[in-house]
């Protein structure tokens, strides 16, 4: 049984689709997907079609609509985080996830597929997986600070990165003994006042749960990208940077899968 186990991250969730074009060419068969946040979204449209250039058009034509609109900052005044509830509403964001999977259920998708929240008033991650895409999508990436909390089965939810960024602990719980996980490389940044501090921490702190996460895998597709979460413009040269180390492992992959 063979899962796959998508990161949480933005704009870097581009880098997945280069793993997605790996098992179109090797004819992998997936049992099933987990993915937080951005991990979701590329997870779910790959549930849906199948096919990993078509993964790409959706979503990057839809991401292209949304910042012609409601352009996401890649850096913020401080102010706006500390006197806002939120950057941008859930009713604008929405609607980028309506175009994406419009009515579409869990029970229509052709791969099995969980996404993973944050689940705020019991302080643990949620695994959902039955009910419309679009609901538990938009639930698995609603970042802290930028977008407000949403609803989700009588419970207010977050981002599912906040505590699983790479869900793999979730496929093997289900059954899965072949996992895939795609993720990236990110520099812990350094400081230079006590909020930079506060990122610091933050840093090290998700890459050790990553590391954790991580090593429940057992084959590893490793991006080095160095963005904000925010910067959609680069999805472009993000994802042509992923498909050439993608495809420069190649052979390693081939013999994985084969085994």
């Amino acid at each position: 049984m063979v899962g796959l186990a998508l990161e949480a991250g933005g704009v870097k969730g581009f880098t997945h689709i280069a793993t997605l074009k790996l098992l179109d060419m090797y004819d992998v068969r997936l049992n099933m997907i987990a993915g937080s946040s951005a991990g979701a979204i590329v997870g779910a449209l790959y549930a849906m079609y199948g096919d990993a250039d078509k993964v790409y058009e959706e979503f990057s034509t839809n991401v292209v609509s949304f910042m012609k609109d409601k352009s996401l900052k890649s850096s913020v005044p401080m102010f706006e985080l500390v006197i806002k509830k939120a950057l941008i509403s859930l009713d604008d964001y929405y609607q980028f996830f309506k175009a994406l999977f419009g009515k579409t259920k869990f029970s229509q998708l052709k791969t099995k597929l969980v996404v993973v929240a944050f689940d705020c008033e019991n302080r643990e991650s949620m695994v959902i997986d039955e009910g419309f895409l679009v609901d538990a999508v938009l639930a698995s990436c609603t970042v802290p600070g930028v977008f407000e909390p949403t609803y989700l089965c009588g419970t207010k939810v977050l981002d599912g990165g906040v505590l699983s960024p790479l869900p793999t602990e979730e496929l093997r719980k289900r059954g899965m003994d072949r996992i895939i996980a795609s993720l990236f490389e990110e520099e812990i940044p350094d400081y230079q006042t006590q909020f930079g501090l506060l990122s610091t921490l933050d840093s090290i702190k998700n890459q050790e749960i990553l590391r954790q996460e991580m090593q429940i895998a057992d084959f590893v597709f490793d991006y080095p990208v160095q963005a904000e979460w925010s910067e959609f413009e680069r999805y472009e040269s993000i994802y042509n940077e992923a498909l050439k180390i993608a495809m420069d492992r190649r052979d390693e992959f081939e013999n994985f899968i084969r085994r």
